[in-house]
């Protein structure tokens, strides 16, 4: 399955066996979206996440009193966006907009779940990979707060 190529370049699935791959592929699903359509919307619910094949997706965040939205963050081939719904179960935080036609990878939560409660290994081992990347981000977006305040 060509899903399955481009899930074992992304760093969630670090760690993953060929057969443990070839059951995440089977729980995802390609998508194709063109540039400038809204993939999903801030405030929205939350059941996928998603990993880019190819092209280029905006994760934006709406600015009150302001009509446009904030580019936050640029996701690529490779990496993953909406990964947040697969821990709280909340609404989207932000807008993730198509930036140049793209093939995604679409994974299902409710499907994700099911398998963790078969494959309670693979579970640990994307969630433990998820709380690394969360992490990293965690640390990046607290240097950019700190840099912003520092030059105010």
């Amino acid at each position: 399955m060509e899903s399955t190529k481009i899930l074992e370049k992304v760093d969630i699935f670090r760690g993953l066996s060929p057969n443990q791959f070839e059951s995440l592929g089977e729980i995802s699903e390609d998508r194709k979206y063109r540039t400038g359509e809204v993939i999903f919307a801030e405030q929205s619910p939350g059941h996928e996440m998603y990993v880019v094949k190819t092209g280029k997706v905006c994760i934006e965040l709406g600015l009150k009193g302001k009509s446009d939205a904030a580019t936050v963050h640029r996701v690529g081939a490779g990496q993953v966006f909406g990964e947040l719904s697969l821990v709280d179960r909340r609404k989207r935080s932000a807008t993730a907009v198509c930036e140049h036609d793209c093939e995604l990878v679409a994974i299902n939560q409710e499907k994700l779940d099911e398998l963790f409660k078969q494959d309670t290994q693979l579970g640990y081992l994307i969630m433990k990979n998820l709380a690394e990347l969360l992490a990293g981000r965690l640390r990046r977006t607290n240097l950019q707060l700190v840099a912003s305040i520092l030059w105010e």
